[in-house]
């Protein structure tokens, strides 16, 4: 199995040079590159949406240089940097293409980005595609600017006359912008929110298939591919990731797609191991069989903002979620070109071979064992708004306990099934919203399962309270002079005698919980104020198979107070699960017998110790550096391998007989 390196590159149809172009030939070659895939009018280069004769100057520039690629072996693809258009810069939408802007929840209008609904906006993309379709590329790209929100300086969209009056239709009577928005963010469920999730998800799938037709009339062996950016907010417009993917592919096409990578810049990579949970493995749950292929981005462009050794390890942890190759924007979208300087070349050809072992292993998310981690790309449509009366109020919640892959166990991410038997289930925010109660009392009776206080909040409103022998709750805010800590009682981790950890800083709200019988609940935490006094339970498991962390989602810090080592020891203590032992930030994902290990630190690890009923006379361990084979060393159920592991190394084992 291959590793797909696709190279996106800017040149400036204005100011053509040879030189750039003798320099990216050479570059490809060096770097092993499969595809190149072109910019038309990205960024600094672009000033709004362009008219015909225009896009024909793009393509009179790339058209020969795509046929010396094609002479050594390397394919050509495109890609268009605007369908909606990413934001207003002081352009506004040309008289001649006869689209309307799009209106933002508080009655803003965009410049230069179009109404999604707007017929003329529709024809006039698809026409643009069908065009960008001539020079027959491989990949012809919809950028992330396809979506309803996160178009600068404005807010969700669209909100404009004609989306009025489509609502109100809908509705059955008039109604002000102002109180339909309202309504869409309303405590509960609301007729209005549906008619906006609905109307939305359909427009965008209606505008994908009508690109889909113009492209594949003009080169019926293009591939149309789709950039994405925060599940949680394509939540909030409603998107139905299989039917608008299958609709911009067409029939006999692969759906490809572009999950966002979340480091424009370099981050810690603990950092970056956890948000790589809630954006990039977060989306590909939602998908149906694809090619994954992840942007690795580098803005502002330079060793100044991201290391080589990141660089590399980026491209590592993208085993993490079955990628199939990666999209590589490492140069400039002003036109400089390829940097030699950089010795990116060098870095992609020494890469390479390790990447295609690696993804023959195919560690896509839907083959993982460990801990299934909820999630349901309608829960907007169900979403109770408790607190707020803001938009990020219905930003899902459902990705909460990924924390708990920090925590060195095997995990992965399940979008959008509800039928589970046996399984270890981690359910946060308010998933189970979208269940009936039966398959709500199936779900919980039938699995192990992992609650988060807003589950609880959940059962309470759907009174199935009694599933987790609740009583009664009593929610506290932190910093309120109330909980102050947690307290792991009568047990030594990290060598400390009933370690403390916060209940006032980086946390959501405490759900205290009184319970009905006690003899059905092991209690693993008590929660104490300033003096140590107890004020109730923390961590508890009932009937043996229900563990609740009486906490939620934090507005500003998310789950943060839970990476913790003495939340790891505790879990570790309690869940028969397959984990890394004393390796702090490194992940595990297994897959039958293949293990992935990614260290997400830099900290060095002399042997690797992983807990897992696996029984096998030998494993091999695949890296960079080459291939290692072990005998069983089996202590405690634990494999200790004596393999250095270093800061930034991901590896794969196979345990064989």
């Amino acid at each position: 199995m291959s590793f797909y390196y696709s190279l996106r590159f800017m040149l400036d149809p204005y100011n053509p040079s040879k030189d750039k172009i003798n320099k990216l030939l050479q570059f490809v070659q060096h770097a092993d590159i499969d595809n190149v895939c072109f910019f038309i009018s990205g960024e600094e280069l672009n000033h709004g949406h362009l008219i015909s004769s225009e896009i024909d100057q793009w393509l009179k520039l790339i058209q020969p240089i795509s046929q010396d690629l094609a002479h050594l072996g390397v394919s050509t693809s495109l890609n268009p940097w605007t369908t909606i258009m990413h934001s207003d810069r002081g352009f506004k939408i040309n008289p001649e293409l006869k689209f309307r802007p799009f209106v933002d929840l508080d009655g803003n209008y965009a410049q230069s980005m179009a109404c999604p609904a707007d017929i003329n906006w529709v024809n006039y993309i698809s026409s643009c595609y069908a065009k960008y379709a001539t020079l027959k590329p491989k990949e012809l790209w919809l950028e992330d600017d396809f979506r309803h929100f996160n178009h600068s300086p404005l807010n969700l969209m669209c909100f404009c006359d004609y989306h009025m009056q489509l609502y109100q239709e809908k509705l059955g009577y008039k109604i002000s912008r102002t109180a339909f928005v309202n309504q869409l963010i309303s405590n509960k469920p609301s007729q209005a929110r549906k008619i906006y999730l609905q109307q939305a998800r359909q427009e965008m799938i209606f505008a994908a298939n009508q690109i889909e037709k113009a492209v594949h009339r003009i080169s019926p062996n293009t591939n149309l591919a789709l950039m994405t950016s925060d599940p949680n907010w394509h939540a909030i417009e409603g998107r139905d990731w299989e039917k608008l993917l299958k609709a911009l592919a067409g029939k006999n096409h692969p759906i490809i797609i572009r999950p966002h990578l979340p480091a424009y810049n370099e981050i810690s990579p603990l950092k970056y191991g956890r948000l790589l949970e809630y954006y990039t493995r977060a989306t590909c749950s939602n998908l149906p069989e694809a090619v994954i292929l992840p942007e690795l981005e580098n803005y502002m462009y330079s060793p100044l903002v991201k290391s080589n050794k990141f660089i590399k390890f980026q491209l590592m942890t993208t085993a993490m979620f079955g990628a199939s190759g990666i999209f590589l924007n490492l140069f400039d979208m002003l036109g400089n070109g390829i940097n030699n300087t950089w010795n990116y070349a060098k870095l992609l050809k020494d890469a390479k071979p390790f990447l295609k072992q690696l993804a023959k292993t195919n560690f896509n998310l839907n083959s993982l064992n460990g801990i299934k981690i909820l999630t349901n790309q309608n829960s907007v449509y169900h979403l109770q708004n408790y607190y707020s009366k803001d938009i990020n109020a219905l930003l899902p919640h459902e990705t909460g306990w990924s924390f708990i892959s920090d925590l060195g166990f095997a995990t992965t991410i399940i979008a959008n099934k509800n039928k589970f038997q046996n399984e270890t289930l981690a359910i946060s925010g308010q998933f189970l919203e979208n269940l009936t109660n039966t398959e709500i009392k199936n779900l919980i009776k039938n699995n192990t399962v992992l609650l988060d206080g807003e589950c609880v909040q959940v059962l309470i409103h759907r009174k199935l309270q009694y599933l987790i022998n609740i009583d009664n709750v009593e929610i506290y805010r932190p910093r309120t002079a109330y909980q102050a800590y947690e307290v792991a009682d009568n047990q030594i981790i990290d060598n400390i005698k009933n370690p403390r950890m916060t209940m006032q800083q980086h946390i959501g709200n405490y759900y205290q919980i009184s319970y009905i019988n006690s003899n059905k609940v092991h209690t693993i935490t008590t929660v104490r104020n300033y003096r140590g006094q107890i004020l109730g339970k923390g961590i508890a498991i009932i009937d043996n198979h229900i563990i609740i962390l009486p906490t939620d989602y934090n507005p500003k810090y998310g789950w943060e107070a839970q990476y913790s080592t003495i939340k790891q020891g505790i879990f570790q203590a309690i869940l028969d699960i397959p984990h890394l032992q004393q390796m702090p930030g490194v992940k595990l994902n297994c897959r039958d017998n293949y293990y992935l290990i990614s260290n997400c630190s830099l900290n060095d690890y002399s042997k690797i110790k992983i807990s897992t009923k696996i029984r096998a006379k030998k494993l091999t361990i695949y890296s960079q550096k080459g291939n290692n084979t072990f005998k069983r060393d089996n202590i405690n159920n634990a494999y200790v391998i004596p393999y250095h592991l270093k800061g930034l190394e991901t590896i794969c084992i196979k345990f064989t007989d």
